[in-house]
């Protein structure tokens, strides 16, 4: 019995230095091919511009972001400004004009928690022990052909509704993410996977890598797509680009 317990002690013991050890050789050329770790905690914001198509036609739009978590998505819609989502620190907040409401509107709870989420500039990767996530090597896959390996990112681990969980496809060759996978709740359409396909990825200044294009696929159809044509960092970008204008 001994000899037994003292078996699957160094079976688990090795297991987890395995996969301890995948996950940091993973992470580490993860971040070498993005541009490095010190120099995406360098950067203050972002201001991306590119298209988003949709049935009525392809719209312009513009998304800015400030850390720590500061976001604002705006589109140029026959004319008018549209911000389907705007987070400055504190209120999570809409303008949608086609609704015949010209004035901002706080969002409903429900959409909150993953608008927050989303919101935080940093890459939810790094430190990640530190901002009470969990990340797990779950083995290989395969994205259109290409071969992943799999990281699983808990984040806010054991922390009731904030807790949310991603699977990443890494390449195995670049190491860039080429899939994300999510699961996504709200009252109207309940619970749904959520798969954001990303690739041509280009350097948006300073060395520094990032998709500029985004699939957003359910139930294997696409919903949204999106397409960056600019990007431009650490502009100045005072805090009022993002605050909650009132009702």
């Amino acid at each position: 019995m001994k000899k037994i317990f003292t078996v699957l002690l160094f079976s688990a013991m090795t297991l987890t230095a395995t996969q301890s050890q995948s996950v940091d050789d993973v992470l580490t050329k993860y971040f070498e091919s993005i541009g490095g770790v010190e120099k995406w905690k360098e950067l203050k914001t972002m201001k991306l511009t590119g298209s988003v198509p949709t049935p009525q036609g392809e719209f312009a739009f513009e998304m800015n972001r400030k850390a720590p978590n500061k976001m604002i998505i705006s589109l140029d819609v026959m004319g008018q400004k549209l911000i389907p989502q705007a987070f400055d620190g504190e209120t999570a907040w809409t303008l949608n004009p086609f609704t015949g409401n010209t004035s901002a509107q706080k969002l409903p709870d429900e959409q909150i928690k993953d608008l927050k989420r989303d919101a935080v500039f940093e890459d939810p990767f790094i430190d990640f022990a530190g901002k009470g996530h969990e990340v797990t090597y779950e083995g290989t896959g395969d994205v259109d052909g290409v071969k992943c390996h799999i990281l699983k990112l808990v984040q806010n681990k054991g922390k009731g509704d904030d807790e949310s969980t991603s699977s990443y496809y890494f390449d195995s060759e670049s190491y860039l993410p080429v899939l994300v996978k999510q699961t996504m709740s709200n009252e109207q359409m309940g619970t749904q996977e959520v798969d954001v396909y990303m690739s041509d990825y280009q350097d948006i200044g300073n060395g520094l890598m990032m998709s500029f294009n985004m699939d957003t696929r359910v139930g294997g159809q696409s919903v949204q797509a999106i397409k960056i044509t600019k990007a431009v960092i650490n502009e100045e970008k005072p805090d009022d680009v993002f605050k909650y204008p009132g009702e």
